[in-house]
């Protein structure tokens, strides 16, 4: 898959789905849609300005009458869930298993095959099998979740 950091630029309430925020994002080179179910977890302005990080080429799709291009990555630990952001990135910036080359990814990849991914939070560190990630030569961590899944 194709991790890369991304600004949300704008955020607003899904006018027909309670829990869905419709955001803009900025990827350096082109701006995006995606929707995410963040309402109940994260204000408006806790999300607005920050870096996140996106997947990429995640395979578009229509949530609610709105086409998503995109998923923003949160870690999740019982009633928790925290997005990954990477404030010190900028748009465009890939994320990246530590140590190893940047592998190609595919063109596109769908939701099932994105969630087959071993993606985890393990003391606060986001690691993909045994292999942390990180983005802009810094590690990708969490501050509340200790341990979890990452979706």
């Amino acid at each position: 898959m194709d991790l890369r950091a991304a600004r949300i630029i704008d955020v607003k309430r899904h006018p027909d789905a309670e829990k869905l925020y419709i955001e803009t994002i900025d990827l350096g080179t082109e701006q995006r849609t995606i929707v995410s179910g963040l309402v109940p977890h994260y204000k408006e302005e806790e999300l607005n300005g920050h870096m996140i990080v996106l997947v990429s080429n995640l395979k578009p799709a229509l949530l609610r009458g709105v086409e998503s291009k995109g998923m923003l990555l949160a870690a999740t630990e019982g009633k928790t869930v925290e997005v990954l952001f990477v404030d010190h990135a900028k748009p465009g910036d890939r994320v990246v298993l530590a140590g190893g080359p940047a592998a190609e990814a595919p063109a596109e990849i769908d939701i099932d095959m994105f969630f087959s991914m071993p993606i985890t939070a393990e003391d606060r560190r986001v690691v993909v099998g045994n292999a942390a990630l990180e983005c802009a030569g810094k590690p990708v961590e969490t501050t509340r979740v200790v341990k979890g899944r990452v979706k």
